[in-house]
């Protein structure tokens, strides 16, 4: 014969249901831990996926314009000019005259005296030409004479133009003289072609002289 404990089957139910109220309460907790730290991850995270703001564009700045002044005309605004670190200067050279391209002095023009230039014209191996010019800048009628003095290279001379009323005379020794065979008259003056054989080069004269007085020689 067995002895069944008092109360019967639903005593044991019950008892087994209070012992597992325990666990149901840690389950729980665990569950209620977890979703927490779940939304707490969520929380934390979602910052860093949201992207930064772009700044507000900057305002520009405006002064305030003044009020025109009563009698006084508004400025208007300089042109705007450009420049430049490291200007440059131009400097503008002039070339170099030729001797040869010189002319002589105008001999009509010199008040009061009689005067002469002279100037080369032409040039090649064995000749060259020049020309003088003769002036009268006195108050009356005079005789002229000009002396031009070469060095030995120089062995003739021919007038071939302007040559009426000239005489042309050698004394040797590259000494050559022209004179005029009438007076030239007040502020008149003669213009001469004269043409030289050489040998060797030289076309200007050492010496140049009108009635004993120096000529231009350009």
């Amino acid at each position: 014969m067995s002895v069944r404990p008092a109360g019967g089957p639903g005593r044991l139910a019950a008892s087994r249901v209070l012992a597992s109220v325990p666990w149901v309460i840690v389950l729980l907790g665990v569950g209620l831990l977890t979703a927490m730290l779940v939304v707490a991850l969520v929380a934390f995270r979602a910052p860093e996926r949201r992207p930064m703001a772009e700044p507000p564009p900057t305002q520009p700045l405006s002064l305030p314009s003044l009020p025109a002044l009563p009698g006084l005309a508004p400025a208007s605004p300089l042109p705007a000019t450009p420049t430049s670190a490291t200007p440059s200067a131009q400097v503008t050279s002039r070339p170099p005259v030729p001797a040869g391209a010189r002319s002589p002095r105008p001999a009509d023009r010199a008040d009061g005296a009689l005067t002469a230039g002279y100037r080369v014209t032409g040039s090649d191996r064995d000749s060259f030409t020049a020309r003088l010019v003769v002036g009268n800048g006195t108050d009356d009628a005079r005789e002229w004479r000009v002396e031009l003095l070469f060095g030995g290279n120089v062995k003739s001379i021919q007038v071939y133009s302007g040559g009426a009323g000239i005489a042309v005379t050698s004394t040797g020794a590259g000494r050559y003289t022209l004179r005029g065979t009438g007076p030239l008259d007040p502020g008149q003056s003669r213009t001469l072609g004269l043409r030289f054989t050489r040998h060797g080069t030289g076309d200007r004269p050492g010496s140049c002289t009108v009635n004993g007085a120096d000529c231009v020689i350009g």
